[in-house]
C-alpha cells in the first residue's frame, strides 16, 4: 500500500511564502557554496619548518560549507519539494539524497 502525504497549499498566505522563500533560499545558498567550492584555494600557508619550506594546511572549510548546506536543504521540506518538481538530484557533484529517495519512491507508484 502507497502512503501518499496530502499537502494543502494556501498560496495566499504568509507562511506558505515564508517557507517558500527559505526553500530557495537554502538552495541559493547551496549553489553560492558551491560556486566559494570551486574557487578556495586546495591548500593554504600553514608556516615553515626547520628547513625553511613551506608547511601546507589543506583548505578543508568550502568541503564542510557545502556538506552543511546539502543537510540543510535535506532538512526542509519546502526545498526538497523545489528541487523534486525541478527533478534536480544533486548541486554540483554533490547528492541530495532526500530528492533522489522522493523522486524514487514518486516513480514507484
Amino acid at each position: 500500500m502507497t502512503h501518499r502525504k496530502i499537502v494543502s497549499i494556501d498560496g495566499g498566505s504568509a507562511e506558505y511564502w515564508r517557507q517558500r522563500k527559505l526553500g530557495f533560499l537554502l538552495i541559493h545558498e547551496a549553489e553560492w557554496a558551491l560556486s566559494r567550492l570551486n574557487r578556495a584555494p586546495m591548500y593554504l600557508h600553514g608556516g615553515y619548518d626547520e628547513n625553511g619550506d613551506v608547511i601546507p594546511i589543506e583548505n578543508l572549510r568550502p568541503y564542510a560549507d557545502m556538506e552543511d548546506a546539502i543537510r540543510a536543504i535535506e532538512a526542509n521540506e519546502t526545498a526538497v519539494s523545489i528541487l523534486v518538481a525541478q527533478r534536480r538530484t544533486k548541486i554540483g557533484d554533490y547528492e541530495v539524497k532526500a530528492v533522489i529517495w522522493e523522486l524514487k519512491d514518486r516513480d514507484r507508484d
